[in-house]
């Protein structure tokens, strides 16, 4: 078996899962019930960006597709960062209002260790990684950047 094969079939397990990520995502959101307030929504629609980014690179591969999903990944790995924030925020807020003289220390656990769970945001990111990683030096890139030469 040729690299360039092996190499296909590495970049189509990642896409897998990557898709698989965003499933679980969406499965575990579910769960949570995580649709109480506008920015709860968030997730929700990062998740259906990437499913629908990986589809189209893993069913219709192409340079217009994987320069899509190329953007739709780093979208969704800097919103994670936004779920992180509101995480901790709301974790910050609770406790302050428990708790309004607790010491810095007592603040810093609260906020880390809070209801919200400060990494679970962090998924998106993982799965966005992922999905990067799938499409790394992908040749249907790196020929058009060659041809630009």
């Amino acid at each position: 078996m040729s690299a360039d094969i092996i190499l296909a079939r590495l970049r189509q397990f990642l896409l897998i899962i990557s898709m698989g990520v965003f499933l679980m995502t969406v499965t575990e959101l579910v769960f949570l019930g995580h649709w109480n307030k506008a920015i709860q929504y968030l997730p929700w629609a990062l998740s259906a960006l990437g499913l629908i980014s990986l589809a189209l690179v893993y069913f219709r591969p192409g340079r217009a597709a994987i320069m899509a999903m190329r953007w739709s990944m780093t979208v969704i790995g800097a919103c994670s960062i936004i779920g992180v924030y509101e995480h901790m925020s709301n974790n910050l807020r609770f406790w302050l209002e428990v708790q309004p003289n607790a010491t810095i220390w007592e603040l810093i656990k609260a906020t880390l260790e809070g209801e919200n769970p400060v990494m679970a945001p962090g998924i998106l990111l993982l799965g966005a990684v992922i999905g990067l990683a799938a499409i790394y030096r992908h040749p249907l890139i790196t020929i058009h950047e060659e041809n630009k030469k």
